[in-house]
Protein backbone atom coordinates (compact mmCIF):
# COMPACT_ATOMS: atom_id res chain seq x y z
CA UNK A 1 0.00 0.00 0.00
CA UNK A 2 1.38 3.51 -0.59
CA UNK A 3 1.94 6.09 1.86
CA UNK A 4 2.95 5.89 5.49
CA UNK A 5 1.44 4.11 7.92
CA UNK A 6 0.15 7.64 9.52
CA UNK A 7 -1.41 8.25 6.25
CA UNK A 8 -2.82 5.11 5.38
CA UNK A 9 -4.11 5.07 9.32
CA UNK A 10 -5.93 8.17 8.48
CA UNK A 11 -8.18 7.20 5.29
CA UNK A 12 -9.41 4.14 7.20
CA UNK A 13 -9.55 3.88 10.79
CA UNK A 14 -11.30 6.10 13.44
CA UNK A 15 -10.04 5.70 16.94
CA UNK A 16 -11.38 5.44 20.26
CA UNK A 17 -12.09 8.48 22.70
CA UNK A 18 -10.35 10.91 19.39
CA UNK A 19 -11.90 13.91 17.58
CA UNK A 20 -10.86 12.84 14.25
CA UNK A 21 -10.51 16.10 12.94
CA UNK A 22 -8.45 17.70 15.61
CA UNK A 23 -6.55 14.98 17.00
CA UNK A 24 -2.54 14.82 16.40
CA UNK A 25 -1.61 12.07 14.30
CA UNK A 26 -1.31 8.91 16.11
CA UNK A 27 2.07 7.23 17.13
CA UNK A 28 3.30 4.34 14.30
CA UNK A 29 4.10 1.73 16.35
CA UNK A 30 5.41 -1.37 15.01
CA UNK A 31 7.25 -3.48 17.96
CA UNK A 32 6.75 -3.97 21.42
CA UNK A 33 9.82 -4.73 23.47
CA UNK A 34 9.29 -5.24 27.22
CA UNK A 35 8.18 -2.12 28.78
CA UNK A 36 8.62 -0.08 25.49
CA UNK A 37 6.66 0.51 22.50
CA UNK A 38 8.91 0.88 18.95
CA UNK A 39 7.67 3.67 16.03
CA UNK A 40 8.54 3.30 12.54
CA UNK A 41 12.16 5.53 12.96
CA UNK A 42 13.26 3.14 15.62
CA UNK A 43 12.05 5.70 18.68
CA UNK A 44 11.59 4.09 21.88
CA UNK A 45 8.72 5.03 24.28
CA UNK A 46 8.67 4.21 27.99
CA UNK A 47 4.71 2.37 27.74
CA UNK A 48 3.70 4.18 31.10
CA UNK A 49 0.25 3.36 31.29
CA UNK A 50 0.34 -0.37 30.18
CA UNK A 51 -1.82 -0.04 27.46
CA UNK A 52 -4.56 1.43 29.26
CA UNK A 53 -3.69 -0.89 32.43
CA UNK A 54 -3.90 -4.00 30.10
CA UNK A 55 -0.39 -5.36 29.53
CA UNK A 56 1.00 -6.64 32.63
CA UNK A 57 4.01 -8.69 31.77
CA UNK A 58 5.52 -6.42 29.21
CA UNK A 59 5.15 -6.25 25.28
CA UNK A 60 5.74 -9.53 23.77
CA UNK A 61 6.51 -11.21 26.24
CA UNK A 62 8.06 -14.68 24.87
CA UNK A 63 6.22 -17.39 27.78
CA UNK A 64 3.10 -15.76 26.77
CA UNK A 65 4.07 -15.63 23.06
CA UNK A 66 4.92 -19.50 23.30
CA UNK A 67 2.12 -20.09 25.09
CA UNK A 68 -0.64 -18.76 22.92
CA UNK A 69 1.11 -20.70 20.14
CA UNK A 70 1.03 -23.79 21.39
CA UNK A 71 -2.72 -23.51 21.83
CA UNK A 72 -3.63 -22.18 18.63
CA UNK A 73 -1.94 -25.39 17.33
CA UNK A 74 -4.19 -27.38 19.58
CA UNK A 75 -7.22 -25.57 19.76
CA UNK A 76 -8.31 -22.09 18.69
CA UNK A 77 -11.75 -22.45 20.03
CA UNK A 78 -14.87 -23.83 20.76
CA UNK A 79 -18.85 -23.01 21.16
CA UNK A 80 -19.03 -22.71 25.29
CA UNK A 81 -22.74 -23.48 25.51
CA UNK A 82 -22.50 -27.17 25.47
CA UNK A 83 -18.86 -27.85 25.47
CA UNK A 84 -15.76 -27.37 27.66
CA UNK A 85 -12.20 -27.74 27.29
CA UNK A 86 -8.82 -28.00 29.89
CA UNK A 87 -7.74 -24.06 29.68
CA UNK A 88 -10.93 -23.02 30.42
CA UNK A 89 -11.33 -25.13 33.75
CA UNK A 90 -7.64 -24.74 34.34
CA UNK A 91 -8.15 -21.12 34.63
CA UNK A 92 -11.65 -20.97 36.35
CA UNK A 93 -9.86 -23.54 39.47
CA UNK A 94 -7.01 -21.08 39.24
CA UNK A 95 -8.88 -18.05 39.36
CA UNK A 96 -11.04 -19.16 42.22
CA UNK A 97 -7.85 -19.84 44.65
CA UNK A 98 -6.45 -16.37 44.22
CA UNK A 99 -10.10 -14.17 44.23
CA UNK A 100 -11.51 -12.85 47.33
CA UNK A 101 -13.03 -15.61 49.64
CA UNK A 102 -16.76 -16.56 49.37
CA UNK A 103 -16.65 -16.61 45.19
CA UNK A 104 -17.31 -20.32 43.35
CA UNK A 105 -18.18 -19.83 39.57
CA UNK A 106 -16.26 -17.89 36.65
CA UNK A 107 -18.11 -16.80 33.51
CA UNK A 108 -16.32 -16.25 30.72
CA UNK A 109 -16.65 -13.19 28.13
CA UNK A 110 -14.88 -10.96 26.04
CA UNK A 111 -14.30 -7.59 27.86
CA UNK A 112 -14.37 -5.52 30.73
CA UNK A 113 -17.52 -3.96 29.37
CA UNK A 114 -18.98 -7.18 28.47
CA UNK A 115 -17.97 -9.07 32.51
CA UNK A 116 -19.94 -5.58 34.19
CA UNK A 117 -22.79 -6.22 31.87
CA UNK A 118 -22.77 -9.95 32.97
CA UNK A 119 -22.39 -9.05 36.35
CA UNK A 120 -25.63 -6.50 36.15
CA UNK A 121 -27.55 -9.49 34.11
CA UNK A 122 -26.70 -11.95 37.08
CA UNK A 123 -27.63 -9.31 39.81
CA UNK A 124 -30.74 -8.34 38.23
CA UNK A 125 -32.11 -12.31 37.28
CA UNK A 126 -30.85 -13.14 40.76
CA UNK A 127 -33.50 -11.13 42.76
CA UNK A 128 -36.50 -11.84 39.09
CA UNK A 129 -35.71 -15.92 40.31
CA UNK A 130 -35.36 -15.26 43.96
CA UNK A 131 -38.39 -12.88 44.66
CA UNK A 132 -40.52 -12.95 41.94
CA UNK A 133 -40.68 -8.85 42.33
CA UNK A 134 -37.87 -7.34 40.01
CA UNK A 135 -35.70 -5.05 41.46
CA UNK A 136 -35.15 -2.48 39.15
CA UNK A 137 -32.54 0.10 40.39
CA UNK A 138 -28.50 0.03 40.47
CA UNK A 139 -26.30 2.05 42.73
CA UNK A 140 -23.07 3.67 41.37
CA UNK A 141 -20.55 6.08 42.38
CA UNK A 142 -20.08 9.19 40.86
CA UNK A 143 -16.81 9.57 38.45
CA UNK A 144 -17.08 5.92 38.07
CA UNK A 145 -16.28 4.16 34.41
CA UNK A 146 -17.23 0.69 33.68
CA UNK A 147 -16.87 0.66 29.71
CA UNK A 148 -18.63 1.65 26.68
CA UNK A 149 -21.48 -0.71 26.10
CA UNK A 150 -25.05 0.06 26.48
CA UNK A 151 -25.52 -1.39 30.52
CA UNK A 152 -21.40 -0.09 31.18
CA UNK A 153 -22.31 3.28 29.91
CA UNK A 154 -25.27 3.61 32.03
CA UNK A 155 -23.68 2.79 35.78
CA UNK A 156 -21.07 5.15 34.87
CA UNK A 157 -20.46 8.85 34.80
CA UNK A 158 -22.60 10.70 32.51
CA UNK A 159 -20.40 12.96 29.99
CA UNK A 160 -19.43 14.30 26.78
CA UNK A 161 -18.04 10.67 25.55
CA UNK A 162 -21.97 9.44 26.37
CA UNK A 163 -23.97 12.35 25.81
CA UNK A 164 -25.41 11.12 22.52
CA UNK A 165 -26.88 8.03 24.03
CA UNK A 166 -28.11 9.54 27.68
CA UNK A 167 -31.74 9.25 26.54
CA UNK A 168 -31.12 5.34 26.13
CA UNK A 169 -29.07 4.62 29.49
CA UNK A 170 -31.26 3.13 31.98
CA UNK A 171 -32.65 4.63 35.88
CA UNK A 172 -29.46 4.40 38.02
CA UNK A 173 -28.73 5.93 41.53
CA UNK A 174 -25.64 7.53 41.52
CA UNK A 175 -23.60 8.57 44.98
CA UNK A 176 -20.38 9.89 46.34
CA UNK A 177 -17.47 7.62 47.26
CA UNK A 178 -17.89 7.43 51.15
CA UNK A 179 -14.65 9.35 52.73
CA UNK A 180 -13.32 9.32 56.40
CA UNK A 181 -14.86 12.38 58.21
CA UNK A 182 -11.92 14.11 60.61
CA UNK A 183 -14.08 14.22 64.13
CA UNK A 184 -13.12 16.62 67.45
CA UNK A 185 -9.84 15.40 69.03
CA UNK A 186 -8.21 13.76 65.97
CA UNK A 187 -10.63 10.19 65.73
CA UNK A 188 -11.72 9.30 62.43
CA UNK A 189 -13.39 6.85 61.19
CA UNK A 190 -15.89 5.75 58.71
CA UNK A 191 -18.93 8.06 58.07
CA UNK A 192 -21.64 8.26 56.01
CA UNK A 193 -21.48 10.39 53.49
CA UNK A 194 -22.97 7.08 52.70
CA UNK A 195 -26.32 8.54 50.64
CA UNK A 196 -28.26 5.72 49.78
CA UNK A 197 -31.78 6.74 49.69
CA UNK A 198 -33.69 6.89 52.10
CA UNK A 199 -37.21 5.23 50.36
CA UNK A 200 -37.38 2.06 48.64
CA UNK A 201 -34.29 0.63 49.34
CA UNK A 202 -35.89 -2.53 48.54
CA UNK A 203 -35.97 -1.94 44.91
CA UNK A 204 -32.10 -1.49 44.61
CA UNK A 205 -31.10 -4.90 42.44
CA UNK A 206 -27.15 -4.28 43.41
CA UNK A 207 -24.26 -1.50 43.84
CA UNK A 208 -21.42 -1.50 41.59
CA UNK A 209 -18.50 0.11 42.23
CA UNK A 210 -14.45 0.44 41.46
CA UNK A 211 -12.95 -0.52 44.54
CA UNK A 212 -10.40 2.41 46.08
CA UNK A 213 -9.64 3.62 42.70
CA UNK A 214 -11.86 5.50 40.08
CA UNK A 215 -9.70 4.99 36.90
CA UNK A 216 -10.95 6.74 33.81
CA UNK A 217 -12.73 9.23 36.26
CA UNK A 218 -9.64 10.97 37.24
CA UNK A 219 -7.56 8.60 38.99
CA UNK A 220 -9.38 9.48 42.08
CA UNK A 221 -8.36 7.50 45.11
CA UNK A 222 -10.94 6.79 48.26
CA UNK A 223 -10.53 5.43 51.59
CA UNK A 224 -11.09 0.99 52.29
CA UNK A 225 -12.40 1.54 55.86
CA UNK A 226 -14.94 4.13 54.07
CA UNK A 227 -16.23 1.99 51.08
CA UNK A 228 -16.32 -1.31 54.02
CA UNK A 229 -18.59 0.58 55.75
CA UNK A 230 -20.53 1.35 52.79
CA UNK A 231 -20.28 -2.43 51.65
CA UNK A 232 -21.74 -3.23 54.89
CA UNK A 233 -24.61 -0.92 54.71
CA UNK A 234 -25.24 -2.63 51.29
CA UNK A 235 -25.32 -6.06 53.38
CA UNK A 236 -28.00 -4.98 55.60
CA UNK A 237 -30.34 -3.99 52.81
CA UNK A 238 -29.60 -7.33 50.87
CA UNK A 239 -27.92 -5.68 48.22
CA UNK A 240 -25.70 -7.33 46.30
CA UNK A 241 -21.93 -5.81 45.87
CA UNK A 242 -20.24 -5.98 42.63
CA UNK A 243 -16.33 -5.18 42.69
CA UNK A 244 -14.97 -3.56 39.29
CA UNK A 245 -11.80 -5.29 39.31
CA UNK A 246 -10.82 -4.89 35.44
CA UNK A 247 -8.65 -1.66 36.14
CA UNK A 248 -7.38 -2.36 39.86
CA UNK A 249 -6.84 -6.40 39.42
CA UNK A 250 -4.07 -8.47 39.24
CA UNK A 251 -1.66 -6.03 41.81
CA UNK A 252 -2.41 -2.84 40.57
CA UNK A 253 -3.21 -1.51 44.16
CA UNK A 254 -0.78 -3.91 45.76
CA UNK A 255 -2.39 -6.28 46.99
CA UNK A 256 -3.71 -9.20 44.08
CA UNK A 257 -7.06 -7.17 44.18
CA UNK A 258 -8.01 -4.31 45.75
CA UNK A 259 -11.24 -5.66 47.43
CA UNK A 260 -8.36 -7.28 49.84
CA UNK A 261 -7.97 -4.08 51.57
CA UNK A 262 -11.83 -4.38 52.73
CA UNK A 263 -13.17 -7.12 55.18
CA UNK A 264 -16.48 -6.80 53.08
CA UNK A 265 -16.21 -9.22 50.25
CA UNK A 266 -18.15 -8.58 46.72
CA UNK A 267 -20.81 -10.86 45.73
CA UNK A 268 -19.79 -10.28 42.46
CA UNK A 269 -15.92 -9.63 40.56
CA UNK A 270 -15.65 -8.16 37.17
CA UNK A 271 -12.16 -8.84 35.76
CA UNK A 272 -10.38 -8.03 31.89
CA UNK A 273 -7.35 -5.71 31.82
CA UNK A 274 -4.31 -7.72 32.86
CA UNK A 275 -6.20 -11.18 32.92
CA UNK A 276 -4.12 -12.37 29.40
CA UNK A 277 -1.28 -9.38 30.10
CA UNK A 278 -2.77 -7.72 26.99
CA UNK A 279 -2.07 -10.75 24.78
CA UNK A 280 -5.75 -11.22 23.86
CA UNK A 281 -9.33 -10.31 24.86
CA UNK A 282 -11.10 -11.59 27.47
CA UNK A 283 -13.47 -10.74 30.86
CA UNK A 284 -14.89 -12.94 32.80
Amino acid sequence: MPGNLVDRDKDVIWHPYTQMKLAPPPLPIVKGESVYLVDEKGNKYIDAISNWWVTLHGHAHPYLAEKIYEQALTLEQVIFAGFTHEPAVRLAERLLQILPPGLSKIFYSDNGSTAVEVALKMAIQYWKNKEGQPRKKILALTNSYHGDTFGAMSVSERGPFTIAFHDYLFEVVFIDAPTLNEEPGGASGPTSNIQLPTSNLNDIACFIYEPLVQGAGGMKMYDAAALNALLKTCRLHNILCIADEVMTGFGRTGKLFASEYMEEKPDIVCMSKGLTGGMMAMGA
